[in-house]
């Protein structure tokens, strides 16, 4: 993901799986980024006391409190095994991404921007399509001389 969520072929193409893929892994990326916190009620120095060097701290209270706060909880991205995964329609992260754009096409509802910023869009797209006319004009010019 170099220049731009979505985009295809060198930024020729866009497509709504693309962007709805990437924008779960810059979400994972994130979470790494932030790092792992350390205080101490992360480092539990109580629980290292209570069970010990070589100890079995998977079913501690203090562990099930805490263990999904600092994994990446992924929405499109499957950690089941192979079988349930297989059992549940065995839907790819293409599939799944696709199903999740259109959802959001279908439902988001985003509230309107302000009159003078919607005018200045337009004004800006105008703009810029009038230097795209130009510009496929000169190059057919030049392309018949």
């Amino acid at each position: 993901m170099i220049y731009g969520m979505g985009l295809l072929e060198g930024g020729l193409t866009w497509d709504y799986a693309m962007v709805v893929m990437q924008n779960e892994m810059a979400r994972m990326i994130l979470h790494c980024v932030r790092g792992i916190p350390v205080n101490d009620e992360k480092i539990a120095f109580e629980v290292l006391s209570e069970v010990g060097p070589g100890g079995e701290y998977i079913s501690h209270e203090h562990t099930f409190r805490n263990f999904r706060t600092e994994i990446s909880q992924p929405e499109l991205l499957d950690r089941r095994t192979r079988e349930a995964w297989s059992a549940d329609g065995g839907k790819d992260l293409v599939e799944k991404s696709y199903e999740k754009a259109l959802d959001i096409l279908k439902t988001f509802k985003p509230k309107p921007l302000p009159e003078d910023v919607q005018k200045e869009l337009k004004r800006i797209l105008a703009e810029a399509e009038e230097e795209t006319r130009e510009l496929v004009e000169r190059e057919k010019r030049e392309a018949q001389k």
